[in-house]
């Protein structure tokens, strides 16, 4: 009986020790998994790029009615103006909240809600240059738009492509659309050369839009998934529709006013990311 008791321990032993060294690599494939599907945090980075963007200048001219002359309205129409890519830095965060496994150590995809701020610092990213839209003042002066800072609120979907191991894919692709809180700014602006060394003119209107947003992006991790603070290192491309708008600034010389319509347009948001997955 002594020789099966130290039989069967024995056999126990080796058990055991056999079960001790595969839950290193479970465990590390179950942590790579839970790394993987953690709330991960990004610094991005990129440009802002206006698309197609079309702005009128109008001069509403009242002088002749004013003199007595006719009852008419003189106005003048200007079209025109450049679009400029401007800097984006920011921060966001990602939550995957649901997701669907293949098996214990293969993600199917996940789905996530991102938000964030981002910020485009004030920057100019589309001038306007005009001059005469009422013969009367000889105006001239500068239709502009100015970003100021964008929070996303984005729900999407991650497809993995590709495997780097039995649990780490080789890349994450990205779908996902929802809406960007945009602050931004248009300002008119000039001065009238018929009435030289008098106060020109000057409108803005700050707005804070809601704007349908839909994107994609590749992430890739990097290094040790299954370690404390996984890396992750990304691109990504959104489509930002962003509504009209109109700013009036009225002569300080002149019965003119001047009007500058911003047509609705899509933005181009590009950015490079690089963050830490958390909390796991």
């Amino acid at each position: 009986m002594h020789a099966i008791g130290r039989s069967i321990v024995m056999r126990l032993g080796a058990c055991l020790t056999a079960i001790g060294l595969a839950c290193p690599a479970l465990a590390q494939d179950g942590s790579a998994i839970g790394n993987l599907l953690s709330i991960q945090l990004y610094a991005v980075g990129g440009g802002f790029v206006p698309f197609g963007t079309n702005n009128n200048v109008t001069g509403v001219d009242q002088t002749s009615s004013f003199l007595g002359l006719d009852n008419n309205f003189q106005i003048g129409n200007q079209q025109g103006g450049s679009s400029s890519t401007t800097a984006l830095l920011g921060a966001r965060v990602q939550v995957p909240f649901l997701w669907r496994m293949a098996n214990e150590q293969h993600l199917s995809f996940s789905v996530f809600f991102e938000t964030g701020i981002q910020s485009g610092f004030a920057g100019q990213s589309f001038m306007q240059v005009f001059q005469n839209s009422s013969a009367f003042a000889g105006d001239y002066g500068t239709s502009t738009v100015s970003e100021f800072y964008q929070v996303p609120l984005l729900l999407g979907f991650t497809l993995p492509v590709g495997e780097r191991s039995s649990a780490v894919p080789s890349l994450l692709f990205d779908v996902y659309g929802g809406l960007t809180l945009d602050s931004w700014q248009q300002t008119l602006q000039g001065a009238e050369a018929n009435a030289p060394g008098q106060q020109g003119f000057y409108g803005q209107n700050r707005r804070f839009t809601v704007d349908p947003t839909v994107g994609i992006g590749l992430r890739v991790p990097v290094g040790d998934l299954s370690r404390d603070l996984p890396f992750f290192f990304g691109v990504n491309a959104e489509l930002q529709f962003r509504p009209g708008s109109v700013v009036t600034a009225p002569s300080q010389n002149f019965p003119v006013t001047y009007y500058g319509t911003v047509d609705p347009h899509a933005n181009l948001a590009v950015m490079a990311r690089f963050g830490i997955a958390f909390g796991h």
